[in-house]
């Protein structure tokens, strides 16, 4: 009766085990993640740096019949590494709970230079009207460049309350990661006690593994990241990448998770075999004393 007692508390055990290392696995994940610096490298990664320069380039020649003023212009006034520097700023400040300080002199100074150019050879008179003018194409200019430096949308998730939700929603999983390992720490020892807890903290693992590998690989297999639709090319480029990584990370973690667990499964076997038969040879060396 008590083994059967033992073993059914053994099963319940272990398959809480399973969802604890799945919950541990994601909150690490999830920690890791929200950061500025995954963040940025998953923009570097992903090429998004280049894209969102080339999107912004695009933006500016589409609307000439509205601002008037030629590609060229802008392409002296901004660069990918300002869009590097912009993109990454707004991504840092965002964390840090500030304003993202995005240098403009350049686009104001060439912008300024072209009006004043037009001007002359036109014969602009520099009145009200051309003060007006000047200062609308310099604020389009950066509310475009801001738009496509702003790649995760963080101003309009901002306006949404998303932001605070989301911050507030990490650090609770953060502060749940600490006690998914005590959990954890809690089911080993009571696997201890329950004895063979290496088989069984073998099968856990083997089996949380195998969950988090066939759900990605299937993920992987029927193309689901492809199936996105966003408008915005450097957006979508971003965001599918980035969901590619946390996939191929999953895939690899629940890969190596059972790996892991078919060691322990292995290590149980071949030590129980061994006692088995040590156990079996001192019975017959007894029969044989006696």
């Amino acid at each position: 009766m008590k083994s059967k007692i033992a073993s059914v508390l053994r099963i319940l055990v272990c398959i809480l085990m399973v969802f604890t290392i799945i919950g541990t696995m994601g909150a690490i994940m999830v920690d890791k993640m929200y950061t500025p610096e995954y963040l940025i490298s998953q923009a570097r990664k992903t090429n998004t740096y280049e894209n969102a320069y080339n999107s912004l380039m695009k933006r500016y020649s589409d609307n000439y019949s509205v601002s008037n003023i030629p590609i060229e212009v802008y392409e002296k006034a901004f660069s990918v590494e300002w869009m590097k520097d912009s993109i990454d700023d707004k991504i840092n400040s965002n964390f840090e709970n500030r304003e993202a300080v995005i240098n403009f002199s350049e686009a104001e100074k060439y912008i300024t230079e072209y009006f004043e150019q037009y001007a002359h050879e036109k014969h602009v008179i520099k009145d009200e009207t051309y003060e007006n003018k000047l200062a609308e194409s310099i604020s389009y200019a950066q509310e475009t460049a801001l738009s496509e430096a702003d790649i995760y949308s963080f101003d309009v998730m901002e306006r949404a309350g998303i932001i605070e939700k989301m911050s507030s929603s990490v650090d609770l999983i953060r502060k749940y990661k600490y006690a998914c390992l005590g959990v954890l720490i809690v089911l080993l020892i009571i696997m201890i006690l329950l004895k063979r807890p290496v088989y069984w903290s073998g099968t856990a693992l083997f089996a949380a593994g195998m969950i988090l590998a066939i759900s990605t690989t299937i993920v992987i297999v029927n193309n689901m990241i492809e199936r996105f639709s966003l408008k915005n090319f450097t957006k979508y480029t971003l965001i599918t990448g980035t969901l590619k990584s946390i996939v191929d990370t999953i895939q690899k973690t629940g890969f190596i998770l059972t790996a892991i667990g078919m060691c322990f499964i292995i290590i149980y076997c071949i030590f129980s075999k061994s006692e088995k038969t040590d156990r079996e040879d001192i019975r017959l060396e007894e029969r044989e004393d006696s």
